[in-house]
């Protein structure tokens, strides 16, 4: 059996001893060792904050927003579709161009404007941030019902929308709309109230919005004059038109809405019939 094992070259001396050292053993011990899961994502909390690192992102994740105001009945940011009753209260210097034959052809006055307005917002633009969407600007159509003196009523409808440049509860943004106007019902020299038929005219305001509370507008307006040859002189209208600067808000926080029917029943005790 020996000279078979030396026949195959095979050495019978005892195997090398292999020393240990103690202070390798204990530095690998202190090495921190992380599982790797077993399941999914299949990623530790170190390979995200390495990810985060790579690509410059927020090593804490974005704490969750507070819920939308009203159910989205408000402008906010953190809505996507919504719908607003709106009223507004203005300041206007109103225009009238009247029969040229006439030596005061052209006159102007001051006077208030009251609107109440419905608005549907569509989100057209938004903007996502770790697990939550923002909404940064809203489109969709409008409808309107705008009051003055001399009873005159207006109905008008369009587009509106809203961009915001943040999304806390007192985010800025620019709102604007803009409609086509036509006339309802007015009071004429000599003539009761009673409506009125009117060619179509155009409205158009902007306005800096605060938190969606409410927006300071300017804007104006231009009624087309109504020249059929069949009517007599007194009942043609004649081109108009409005410039006007004032406070918009939602119906719900109660002071727009306030502001806006004072407003109306004040201009309509004291109406004074223009020429």
């Amino acid at each position: 059996m020996i000279a078979l094992l030396l026949a195959a070259g095979l050495s019978l001396a005892p195997p090398p001893e292999t020393h240990s050292d103690p202070t390798a053993e204990s530095d690998a011990s202190e090495l921190p060792t992380q599982e790797r899961p077993s399941g999914p994502p299949y990623y530790t909390d170190a390979d995200m904050a390495e990810l985060r690192a790579r690509f410059d992102i927020e090593l804490e994740p974005p704490e969750p927003p507070e819920p939308p105001r009203w159910r989205c009945l408000t402008a906010d940011p953190r809505c996507g579709f919504g719908v607003e009753l709106l009223a507004s209260t203005a300041y206007t210097y109103r225009t009238r161009q009247g029969d040229i034959s006439l030596e005061r052809a052209y006159y102007g006055w001051n006077s208030a404007r009251v609107s109440y307005e419905l608005w549907i917002n569509f989100p057209a633009h938004t903007e996502v941030q770790g697990r939550y969407k923002f909404t940064r600007f809203t489109l969709g159509p409008k409808l309107g019902v705008v009051a003055s003196d001399n009873a005159d009523l207006w109905g008008n409808f369009g587009v509106a929308g809203r961009y915001w440049f943040g999304r806390g509860p007192w985010a800025p943004a620019i709102e604007f709309s803009s409609a086509i106007s036509f006339k309802l019902m007015g009071e004429e020299p000599d003539v009761d109230i009673q409506p009125q038929r009117s060619p179509v005219g155009i409205t158009a305001d902007v306005g800096i919005n605060i938190g969606g509370w409410g927006a300071i507008i300017v804007g104006g307006q231009f009624d087309a004059p109504l020249a059929r040859e069949d009517l007599p002189e007194k009942f043609r209208a004649s081109s108009a038109g409005q410039v006007f600067v004032g406070f918009r808000g939602n119906i719900l926080w109660g002071g727009p809405a306030a502001i806006a029917l004072g407003t109306h029943i004040g201009i309509n005790r004291s109406a004074v019939v223009q020429p």
